[in-house]
């Protein structure tokens, strides 16, 4: 894919973000074949490494993916043996997605490769200018405004 702005294009929000997004997705997709997960299963991954275990539902809501999406996803890590689906203490109807110790070996090196892919992505800005720009974006898909970065999401 060529890195040229059309000029007709350079002032369009929608099409400068869709450009960065396919090259984020390309530059993570490629320095994760090394673990053998995509970027979606290295985002569950992250997601259960940090906020623990889940229920299918409750990750696809987290991650803004639909259920068929999920159940995809995560029977992939399970073959993996890197995701295991357990009963949930609370509700015996449900299941719990927990990392596995290989999941978790896995999370913390994938985390390391998608830095190093953002970083290459981003390897234009300084260090400030990718910070600003990591918070700005995350303000925008939050919803907040300048004196918001406090608030609870809209």
């Amino acid at each position: 894919m060529t890195s040229e702005v059309p000029q007709a294009l350079s002032g369009r929000l929608s099409f400068l973000l869709g450009r960065l997004y396919m090259r984020a997705l390309d530059l993570e997709a490629r320095r994760l074949e090394a673990l053998g997960v995509t970027v979606k299963q290295q985002a569950v991954l992250a997601l259960l490494a940090d906020e623990g275990p889940m229920t299918q539902q409750h990750l696809g809501q987290r991650l803004g993916i639909d259920r068929t999406t999920v159940v995809a996803v995560v029977d992939g890590l399970e073959q993996a043996r890197l995701v295991e689906r357990r009963r949930s203490p609370a509700d015996r109807r449900a299941y719990l997605l927990t990392l596995t110790p290989d999941g978790v070996r896995a999370g913390e090196q994938g985390r390391g490769l998608v830095s190093g892919a953002e970083g290459e992505l981003l390897g234009a800005l300084d260090e400030d200018e990718r910070r600003t720009l990591t918070e700005l974006l995350g303000r925008a898909v939050r919803g907040q405004g300048p004196g918001d970065a406090g608030a609870p999401p809209r």
